[in-house]
C-alpha cells in the first residue's frame, strides 16, 4: 500500500464554504451516510431515500465537487443506457487554517543538482586544461585559477591558443546539463 494520498485545501478556498453547506445540509449527509454503506446509482438513491431523483442530482453534483463522493463505476440500466454508480470517498481532506509552505519537488531538486555537478565539472574541466594546456611560459596561467573571458584576454591570448580550456569548458557544461535532463526525462 502506498502513501496516502489526501486534498489538502485552504480555508479561504471557495470550495470551504461549499464543504460547510454541504456537511449541514441533512438530505446532502443522508445521501453520503448511505454511499458509506454501498455503492448506489442516482435512481437508486433517490428510491431509497425517497427524494425526487433532481433533489439528489443537486446534492451529489455538490458533494462530487467538494471531494466527499466519488463515481465508483458504471453499469447499464434498464434500457441498457449506462448509469453511474456513487460511493463516499476515502480521500481525506486536510482544511489548511493557512497556506502550505510549498515543498521543493524532486525535479527541481534533481534541477540544482544538475547545474551545480555541470557547473563544477566545467570549472574543473577549465582549471585542468589551461593549467595543462595553457602556454607554459605564461606566470599567469599558474597565478590565477579562472580568468575571465574579455576582450584584454582575447588579445593577451591572441594564437596562444588559450580559447581551448574555455571551449572544453563550455562543452563538459553542455554535456552534463544534457545528461541531467535526459536523466529527468527517464524518471
Amino acid at each position: 500500500m502506498g502513501p496516502l494520498e489526501y486534498e489538502t485545501i485552504d480555508v479561504t478556498d471557495e470550495r470551504v464554504r461549499e464543504l460547510a453547506q454541504v456537511l449541514a445540509n441533512e438530505r446532502a449527509m443522508a445521501i453520503l451516510r448511505i454511499l458509506r454503506e454501498r455503492e448506489l446509482s442516482m435512481s437508486e438513491i433517490a428510491k431509497e431515500l425517497d427524494m425526487p431523483i433532481s433533489t439528489v442530482s443537486y446534492h451529489l453534483d455538490k458533494l462530487l465537487r467538494v471531494g466527499l463522493v466519488e463515481v465508483a463505476g458504471k453499469k447499464y440500466g434498464k434500457r441498457l443506457q449506462e448509469v453511474k454508480l456513487y460511493r463516499a470517498s476515502s480521500r481525506p481532506i486536510l482544511l489548511l487554517p493557512r497556506p502550505a509552505e510549498r515543498r521543493t519537488s524532486p525535479l527541481n531538486k534533481l534541477r540544482v543538482i544538475t547545474i551545480s555537478v555541470a557547473t563544477g565539472l566545467s570549472a574543473l574541466v577549465y582549471w585542468v586544461t589551461d593549467r595543462y594546456y595553457g602556454n607554459p611560459g605564461s606566470t599567469t596561467s599558474q597565478t590565477e585559477p579562472i580568468r575571465m573571458l574579455s576582450a584584454e584576454t582575447g588579445k593577451q591570448a591572441g594564437s596562444s591558443g588559450s580559447y581551448v580550456p574555455v571551449l572544453l569548458a563550455i562543452m563538459t557544461f553542455v554535456i552534463a546539463i544534457s545528461a541531467g535532463w535526459l536523466l529527468k526525462k527517464r524518471f
